[in-house]
């Protein structure tokens, strides 16, 4: 039986047949193990109501059939219906955009999670998931750092968040006392302070850039290693006609197969399997030349990745083919839950899950940017008397769990503190419960006999499901909590576990 994909582009920005997204059509139609099914980028808000309506893709689907599907007759569908779906959709997204496919995780199975993809468009997760493989950089806000970083490499790249196709990047440099900002496309502007550069990349936030330092070798190209679900399918340059620092193909770069050297293989080992945890399996690694002639990443894509067809069209591997095969077998693959103890692979899943709980409010008392690094600490201070769980799915961490002793004193060596945190989408679906069943099971392993769970107040879902778990309040601490010009009272709750009674007795 044929899969049900749901594929979610805007047709008319792809007037040419060759592109990406057009030969992914056309073989997703072609394929017999797949039923695809186009809703358009700008009718996302369909999804809100209880039936979609989607355009079946007929089996011969020519450009100009593509082109048109807007016009196209659809028909009535439930989200039970459909198996997995596939974001084609480029940056910018509209406003939105994200957060309404994120609302449909609980009932879909997403390529790419659009929840971590917002995570993803965070200026600071580059750096935070493969900072060892990226060329000098800084990612800030700060004048002052933004200055001395300038000061430091003379020229450097500015990126923007939410952008594609080189449309947010910038390059950078002081010339005798005025600021030169070249757009990747041309276009150049002149500032005489920082302050104004800063807005004009800005856009009226406050929100972090990206800055690299600009690497000379730059135009001799720009390398995109698809990869899918940690399966390196190819590599091809990307160079641009006229020598130009943007190579890419929308900047009118010409492509050509390369290979992939070690440094690549060790870039992409090392950090895949953060995304894969993060439910982002399609990756387009770019990487470009240092001074020494070493391939160094310069970013990682998980939108609307693209490189399949294009390693087809340069006569390499049939990455494409290969792409449509693993979407048939990934929309029918077991999604059993499993318990295990968390890994490094975990780390960016765990931080995020903990990042929203903290961007959100009333859940915890942190309101530090949580990093990877910080999981990684987290797992070495648990080795020996405590551990930290995860729940997984299809590879994704959904949820994860720590016990943690409840204090270096002595006295208090039977009993430890116990957290859950478990991502939105999916809440209701007992991951929580399984992960607390077996820290529980852990706890009693560790011959801890006490356990505290600390809750913020008002936080009355967390309460009930301590509660289902044996947990009592015992009381609450009044006022403890500030953040964000509000004061917070945390509940405490306890569990005894079964232990002998002259342990119990003192």
């Amino acid at each position: 039986m044929s899969a049900r994909l749901l594929l979610i582009a805007d047709p008319g920005r792809y007037p040419d047949a060759d592109g990406d997204v057009p030969c992914f059509y056309r073989a997703a139609a072609r394929h017999s193990d797949l039923e695809p099914l186009h809703l358009a980028t700008d009718q996302i808000n369909r999804c809100l109501a209880s039936q979609w309506q989607l355009t079946p893709l007929p089996a011969e689907l020519d450009h100009p059939s593509f082109l048109a599907l807007g016009k196209a007759p659809s028909l009535p569908f439930v989200a039970g219906e459909i198996d997995v779906v596939f974001c084609r959709s480029l940056k910018p997204f509209p406003p939105g955009y994200l957060q309404v496919l994120e609302g449909l995780e609980q009932r879909l199975r997403f390529l790419n999670r659009p929840s971590s993809k917002i995570q993803q468009l965070k200026p600071q997760f580059l750096s935070e998931v493969a900072e060892a493989f990226l060329p000098a950089h800084l990612v800030s806000s700060d004048p002052a750092e933004i200055a001395a970083f300038l000061e430091s490499h003379g020229q450097v790249v500015a990126k923007q968040g939410n952008s594609t196709q080189a449309q947010g990047v910038f390059r950078l440099h002081r010339s005798h006392g005025v600021y030169l900002i070249e757009h990747a496309h041309g276009q150049r502007a002149e500032q005489r302070s920082l302050s104004a550069v800063l807005e004009q990349l800005q856009r009226g936030t406050d929100e972090p850039l990206q800055f690299m330092r600009f690497l000379q070798r730059t135009s001799e190209g720009d390398k995109r290693v698809v990869v899918l679900d940690g399966q390196i399918l190819g590599a091809y340059v990307r160079r641009s006609a006229t020598g130009h620092w943007v190579n890419n193909v929308a900047a009118g770069g010409r492509c050509a197969l390369a290979a992939i050297t070690d440094a690549e293989r060790q870039a992409i080992e090392a950090t895949w399997p953060a995304y894969a945890s993060l439910g982002l399996r399609v990756l387009g690694y770019d990487f470009l030349q240092d001074d020494c002639g070493t391939w160094r990443v310069s970013e990682i894509n998980v939108g609307n990745v693209g490189g399949f067809a294009r390693l087809q069209q340069l006569g390499g591997p049939p990455a494409l083919d290969h792409l449509l095969a693993w979407i048939a077998d990934f929309a029918g693959a077991d999604a059993a839950l499993q318990i295990r103890l968390a890994q490094p692979r975990d780390d960016a899943a765990i931080a995020a899950i903990y990042q929203r709980a903290i961007d959100q409010g009333g859940i915890t008392m942190d309101e530090r940017r949580f990093a990877p690094q910080a999981v990684a600490e987290k797992r070495e201070e648990l080795r020996d008397r405590g551990c930290l769980l995860v729940a997984t799915r299809l590879g994704e961490v959904l949820g994860w769990a720590e016990l943690k002793t409840y204090s270096p004193r002595a006295g208090y060596s039977r009993c430890a503190e116990t957290s859950v945190y478990v991502h939105p989408c999916a809440q209701g679906q007992g991951v929580g419960a399984q992960l607390l069943q077996q820290l529980i099971a852990k706890a009693q392993d560790l011959g801890y006999v006490h356990l505290v769970a600390k809750v913020v107040a008002g936080n009355d879902h967390s309460i009930r499901f301590h509660q289902r778990f044996g947990y009592e309040c015992v009381g609450i601490q009044r006022r403890i909590g500030y953040l964000r010009g509000r004061w917070y009272d945390v509940m405490i709750l306890q569990r005894l576990l079964q232990a002998e009674p002259e342990l119990i007795n003192g």
